[in-house]
């Protein structure tokens, strides 16, 4: 590329030479012409320019020859300098203009062959190259941070799948070595083992099908009263369990909404059960209000709340909160990552924050989508 931007500034400089000389050698003719034209005996010049001596107006023999030689070298040689000066400014020129753009490319290929912590010095001056170098940057960040949270991810589901294959392998050893017997009781535990692994490798598949955009949604209008009632009493016997009673806030009857109720229950169901695992006993809130064109559906919980500064990484991949938060083990990490992927698959989002009386807040946020509204 710096090649060719020289060749054309010096190709661009040696046309404008060559028009200004010959604009000039045509404008010594003119002249010398309309003084021939003053004098007859320079007649005979002007028919045959290329005849020997000729005396003009009296002067010395061969003396418009010679004004006409000169001023031919003398434009040839401006042309010359002109040319050779307009070549080295090119060259100069393009190269401060060239080295970003080689810069860039040199550290792409060093991107490409697997360097990281690569960073580029920005060009002095503030310009487009400057901009686009600046871009290089955060695009090298972001490759860093990518990387760094995949390997992260693939340890965290490492971890997950060990666990449950290491009871697996320890009661499967115990029972051929006749160290436990193969009762009801053992095969109960090695089921719960496999259920345990089949529910991760389900979470992620969602979780990877939610985030790329290819989960297969069925929606339909529903009312949100009856939907969130409905939804709660199929959760009464677990919030029992955990000690906790599930309250639904007044809704007004003619709310309503149209999304995928088999995803949003499984949204609200981790919210739920997130809200259960966490909170001391007590009452775990869900309300639901209309917000523009948007449905609201909040839970609430009256636990210890979110650590301060985890609001946005709570709804991260395999986030586990303080194990001394909770009174139950802890869960995959999975639940709430796949309900934000869910909320926004609809054109939603999930909010996660600390209720100003204690406790979290997790807010689905919903389009109300065609013919939805509220009474």
């Amino acid at each position: 590329m710096r090649r060719r931007l020289t060749v054309t500034f010096a190709f661009v400089a040696l046309a404008a030479v060559a028009l200004t000389a010959w604009l000039t050698l045509g404008a010594v003719l003119n002249a010398q012409r309309d003084l021939f034209a003053q004098t007859p005996a320079s007649e005979p010049a002007l028919q045959d320019w290329s005849a020997t001596d000729h005396t003009v107006g009296g002067g010395s023999p061969g003396t418009a020859r010679n004004a006409f030689r000169t001023v031919t070298r003398t434009a040839m040689l401006a042309g010359f300098l002109a040319f050779l000066l307009a070549t080295t400014v090119a060259g100069l020129v393009t190269r401060r203009l060239t080295r970003p753009l080689v810069a860039l490319e040199r550290g792409a290929r060093r991107l490409a062959a697997g360097e990281r912590g690569l960073r580029l010095d920005l060009p002095p001056d503030r310009d487009e190259l400057r901009s686009l170098t600046g871009a290089f940057n955060a695009l090298v960040g972001g490759l860093e941070r990518q990387e760094e949270w995949r390997r992260g991810m693939v340890a965290d589901i490492a971890h997950d799948l060990r666990t449950p294959l290491a009871v697996l392998r320890s009661e499967l050893e115990a029972m051929q070595d006749r160290v436990r017997p193969l009762d009801d009781a053992g095969l109960a535990r090695l089921h719960r083992e496999v259920m345990l692994l089949s529910r991760l490798v389900d979470d992620l598949r969602t979780l990877s099908t939610a985030e790329s955009g290819h989960l297969e949604l069925t929606p339909r209008t529903v009312k949100v009263a009856d939907y969130l009632r409905t939804l709660l009493d199929s959760l009464a016997g677990r919030a029992a369990e955990a000690g906790a009673t599930l309250d639904l806030d007044p809704i007004p009857e003619g709310l309503s909404a149209t999304f995928d109720p088999d995803r949003i229950a499984r949204v609200l169901g981790n919210l739920l059960e997130n809200a259960l695992r966490y909170a001391t006993p007590g009452t775990v809130t869900v309300s639901a209000e209309r917000e523009g064109d948007r449905l609201r559906i909040a839970v609430r919980d009256h636990g210890p709340g979110l650590p301060p500064g985890d609001e946005e990484r709570v709804l991260e991949r395999f986030y586990r909160g303080d194990p001394s938060r909770t009174r139950h083990e802890a869960g995959s990490g999975l639940g709430l990552a796949i309900a934000k992927a869910i909320a926004e698959s609809h054109g939603g989002r999930l909010e996660a924050a600390n209720h100003p009386q204690g406790g979290a807040v997790f807010t689905v946020v919903l389009p109300l989508g065609a013919g939805a509204g509220a009474a």
